[in-house]
């Protein structure tokens, strides 16, 4: 019996699942970046801080008239898993984080809104 996987032919499942791979690709980058290892036992805890930074990012750039697309999910991951990081002790040098304006933007909304 042969399943046709409908999920797969939804365009907005598509893109969910670029951005998906975007965000495990900005985590193995930095992670690499900093020389940490992905057996880490700290990793579970930032990336559960970083989702939760990411998800309030995503809701700010909406809130500003953003496009997220897997490009930009890849840099807001980059600044929410750094900033996980960063709380826990740990420098995280700038030239590891996306230079855009639309970021800092995105993140400069999330302190002004706290």
């Amino acid at each position: 019996m042969n399943q046709i996987d409908e999920w797969g032919k939804d365009p907005s499942v598509q893109i969910m699942r670029r951005v998906f791979k975007a965000m495990e690709a900005a985590q193995a980058r930095l992670l690499h970046e900093l020389g940490i290892s992905l057996y880490d036992l700290r990793i579970r805890a930032w990336r559960e801080k970083a989702l939760a930074l990411f998800e309030r990012a995503w809701v700010s750039a909406n809130r500003i008239g953003l496009d997220i697309d897997e490009c930009f999910a890849y840099d807001i991951y980059i600044y929410a898993m750094a900033e996980a990081i960063y709380q826990d002790g740990i420098e995280v040098p700038s030239d590891l984080l996306p230079a855009g304006e639309e970021v800092k933007r995105v993140f400069s909304d999330l302190r002004v809104g706290n």
